[in-house]
């Protein structure tokens, strides 16, 4: 009876000989997507299980950020331990891009090492490039007019979070970690530090729609006397509605909230 055979498409006893041996060989290679023009497809071809201690030995140096690309992204965590600790030594900005992915990685051997990837890259201005990149993430969208746009985002608000938090604590010494710190005080917005207020009252600015396209967005807009006030009115004001947008100005910049969540503009 066709179809009765439990398990027949996993042993392979019915197959000819040719169609098991290719059931069984062995993946050569693994797929990762290209996010960076590489090649013609949309994804870049590594092998599945290369020499970790030789990742590039063989490769012509042109090719060195495809495959660290590749490798960084691989599926075996000692792959991508080993191109983390490899990848100071190539630095091109996709390759730096993908180090700061890295300090959400789930393997925390591969974590630890992108953070010493990141510090011995970006030690001269404190991991600025990092933390800007990860500002990105936690801001839950990067905005265009009147639209989130997450085609950049890869981690997610909440690992980024974690990722800024292992970057800190992977400072080389306490000043260095100080500067850190003040510098993601300064330019990431962390709301959730800052507990809502139902009861603040902020100076009202102005009401307005503005159409796109065919697209209407409305924008209300207040003034604040600091970020810490901003993040308090925008934690107690959430948004419900899509193309609705709640936006705060301070001294210390100008923040915002939608349906998606609080960002500074």
């Amino acid at each position: 009876m066709a179809g009765s055979g439990h398990g027949a498409g996993v042993s392979g006893a019915g197959l000819p000989r040719l169609d098991r041996m290719r059931l069984f060989r062995r993946q050569k290679t693994v797929s990762v997507p290209d996010r960076y023009g590489f090649g013609d497809g949309d994804t870049i071809e590594v092998p599945a299980r290369p020499d970790a201690a030789r990742l590039f030995d063989d490769a012509d140096e042109s090719e060195h950020t495809r495959l660290a690309v590749g490798y960084l992204n691989h599926p075996d965590p000692a792959v991508r331990l080993a191109a983390v600790q490899r990848a100071p030594g190539i630095a091109t900005v996709a390759v730096v891009e993908e180090l700061v992915d890295r300090l959400a990685d789930d393997d925390p051997a591969v974590r630890a090492a992108a953070v010493a990837a990141n510090w011995e890259i970006h030690g001269d201005s404190d991991c600025e490039r990092p933390v800007l990149i990860l500002r990105d993430e936690i801001r839950g969208h990067t905005r265009s007019w009147g639209v989130p746009s997450t085609e950049a985002l890869r981690l997610g608000k909440d690992r980024a979070v974690q990722a800024l938090g292992h970057l800190v604590a992977g400072a080389p010494d306490d000043d260095a970690r100080a500067r850190l710190q003040a510098f993601i005080d300064e330019e990431v917005v962390l709301p959730d530090t800052v507990a809502a207020d139902p009861d603040l009252v902020l100076e009202f600015i102005e009401k307005v729609q503005r159409s796109s396209e065919g697209q209407v967005a409305t924008y209300e807009a207040y003034r604040a006397a600091n970020r810490t006030e901003a993040l308090a009115y925008l934690n107690a004001h959430p948004v419900t509605e899509p193309f609705y947008y709640l936006e705060v100005e301070t001294p210390e910049g100008n923040f915002g909230r939608d349906i998606k969540g609080i960002y500074d503009l």
